[in-house]
Formats: structure tokens, sequence, C-alpha cells
């Protein structure tokens, strides 16, 4: 079954939705056991995936996990409340005191702050590594107490790509698991299990939900980490509510019409910046000359609608002001993969390797307007700088 079909069909199954095509809620706390026998069952078996309370296993989520697994070809998947819930997982999962997690540098800023203000309070140490720059030393990073890789790509930002195979393929032969953040691509435009991956984070809040109205996130992992993961998830109490899960389910038969719209609009729009007078450089992958943009074309499938540009010159919180004032379409509000159109502009104070072009970096997100409005808004307000 091919792609887009799949995603009209996965978490859905009307025979037994009584002719319904959608699925209905489940919505609640406590669950009745038919006998003390199943009662008994429940319990022993605590751990796996069987219900025997709302927070454990709702029947409902279980069709949303499965979709997931379904999409990334993973083992399992568990659902958390957002993005960050999902992050937290596998450093809790598979970290103990003493040990060292590698990072890439341009990681998600709240993962940054997760590991500096909670994963080190445990005694848990945090390397951080370039991740394109003297990355054929990557094994020299690695030492007895390196129990965890954690990687996203595209960067934050500045939308680095990793060699990912090159780096999971050190990871098998130290045994060590990889963790991916892999929203930016989302299911549809990257396979990270098939890189080498172990596990693979995704906010559902953005791609798949699509409609800036949820806050979920998923944890999918193989088989053997996949126990790990759930037992970790459970034991913290981590679930999103009903309703979340039914709007995520909502999204994802659309997710391929309205990836390759975002895809061809944050295409044009990051060619038009590319020739402008007063951009110095623009950050997204799918471009040619972008560093590691080949590896980007053999790891990925297609690109989405969050890059980066850079100004020739540094301006002051005024002058950005103005700019921003002018805009009309693109919106000042983090998050991103729903229908509107954002802007923001990342400060990259925390990182270890500064950025080596000067200038004032402004994110994008281009939603499914129409482009031609999407280049005229943006072409107007960069007129403040003229």
């Amino acid at each position: 079954m091919k792609i887009k079909t799949k995603l009209t069909k996965i978490g859905r199954n009307p025979l037994k939705q009584k002719g319904f095509i959608n699925p209905g809620t489940y919505k609640g706390s406590t669950m009745i056991f038919s006998s003390f026998k199943q009662y008994l069952n429940d319990i022993k078996n605590a751990d796996d995936r069987r219900t025997y309370y709302g927070i454990n296993q709702n029947p409902f989520h279980k069709q949303l996990e499965d979709s997931i697994s379904e999409l990334y070809n993973c083992h399992d998947t568990v659902l958390s409340p957002s993005g960050l819930a999902s992050i937290i997982i596998p450093f809790f999962a598979l970290l103990k005191s003493g040990d060292e997690v590698l990072i890439n540098d341009s990681i998600y800023s709240p993962t940054r702050t997760f590991c500096e203000n909670i994963l080190k309070q445990f005694k848990v140490s945090i390397k951080y590594f370039h991740p394109t720059e003297k990355i054929k030393n990557f094994e020299k990073l690695i030492n007895k107490r390196t129990k965890l890789i954690y990687l996203e790509s595209p960067g934050t930002a500045t939308f680095d790509i990793i060699d990912i195979p090159f780096i999971t393929k050190i990871a098998k032969k130290y045994k060590i698991p990889v963790v991916m953040d892999n929203t930016w691509a989302s299911p549809l435009f990257c396979d990270p299990i098939n890189l080498g991956v172990n596990i693979i984070i995704d906010a559902g809040t953005k791609y798949i939900n699509g409609h800036s109205d949820v806050l979920i996130g998923f944890v999918s992992s193989d088989k053997k980490y996949s126990r790990k993961i759930r037992t970790t998830s459970k034991t913290l109490g981590i679930c999103p509510g009903s309703e979340e899960v039914y709007l995520a389910i909502r999204g994802i038969p659309t997710l391929n019409i309205r990836m390759k719209e975002i895809e061809k609009n944050a295409l044009k729009m990051a060619n038009f910046l590319l020739n402008h007078e007063l951009i110095s450089d623009v950050f997204h992958p799918a471009l040619p000359h972008t560093k590691n943009h080949l590896i980007w074309k053999r790891d990925f499938s297609g690109s989405s609608g969050l890059f980066s540009f850079i100004l020739k010159k540094s301006y002051s919180n005024n002058q950005i002001e103005k700019f921003f004032n002018k805009l009309k379409i693109f919106k000042l509000g983090y998050s991103w993969g729903g229908f509107d159109s954002l802007i923001t502009f990342p400060p990259l104070d925390k990182r270890n390797y500064k950025n080596k072009k000067s200038g004032t970096l402004i994110r994008l997100y281009c939603g499914i307007e129409d482009s031609r409005d999407q280049i005229e808004d943006i072409s107007k307000a960069l007129k403040i700088f003229s």
C-alpha cells in the first residue's frame, strides 16, 4: 500500500466503529474489570499494553500508537502530552547517575534546557558536538560512560544536516542507543529506523496534527528498547488526553497533502530569499549550496516548511520590530506545522559552537497560504532595511 493511501486508512476501522469513518473516543480514568481473574491478570502484567487504568492504555490511544508505529516502521510507540514530554522519556529510560550523553549542538533549545537544568542534577554529563564539522572524529568522543546519543537533524534554527548513518554505525559498534528528533521531516520525509536510529521523537503537535490546536508527542522505538520506553512512560504517568488523541488521528489522512504544499511554498520562499540583496545566506537543507545537502538528499525524501535566513547586517530590536510590524501574513509565534505562516528571531547564544556568519537570523515557517502572497509579504517588510 502506497503511503498516500496508508495515511487515509490507518487508525480507522469503520466495521468496528458502527460504520463511522472516524473512531469514537474513550474518556475517563476508571475502568471496570469483568472478573476478579481479569483483575489479577492485568495487575500481574502491568508493564505491557494491558488496560487496567485510564492512564495506562486507553484503547483509543492504542489506535494512534499503532498508526504512528506503522508510519515509522517501528516496534512500538508511546504517546505524551507534548513534544518536550516525549523528549525527556528516553533520557529517563536509558540514563543513570554517572552516565554521559552525546548531543548535537544545534539541538532544540528546550532539550538543552532540560539537560542542563534537570539531567545534570542527576549527575549525568552532557557533551555537545558540532553537527557537521569534524564529524569524522565522532568516535573519539565516545568513552565508557557514553550511554546515549541524541540527535536532531536538521538542527534547530540553523538546520544543519547530520550524517546519521555514519553515527549510528559507530553507536552500534559500542552498543549505544541512538535517539533522533524527526519532527522537522515527519514520517513522510524521513525513515530514521532505516538509518540505524533506535528511538524516534516526533512532536505530533506540528505536522501530524497540522491544525495548531493540539499538544501531543510520540516516542517510537525498535524492539530492543520499546519495553524500557513504555515502562518509563507509564511510571512517569505520561499520557495525553483523549481529545488530543482524536485530533491527531484526524490530522493523519491529510499529512501528505499538507506537507507537499508546505514543502513547495517553503522552497519558493527560500529561493527568493537566496537571491535577495539584503540576505547573506539561507539555511534550508534542500538548497544545493547548503553544507551536507547531498547527505540530506540521500537520507530524506522531501523537505518541510521550516527554515531560516540571515541578513547581511545585524539590526537593533527597534528595526526588527518595524520589519515585523510590516508583515500581514507571517505572524510572530512559536511552534509550527499548522496552516498559518509564522516567524521568529531565534537566539543562538547558548550554543557552544557559534555561527560564523554575522547578521540577524530570522526563522520562517511557510504555511499553506498562496506562495505569491507569502513572498510579497516578506518582500515588502524587507524594504525596512533598505
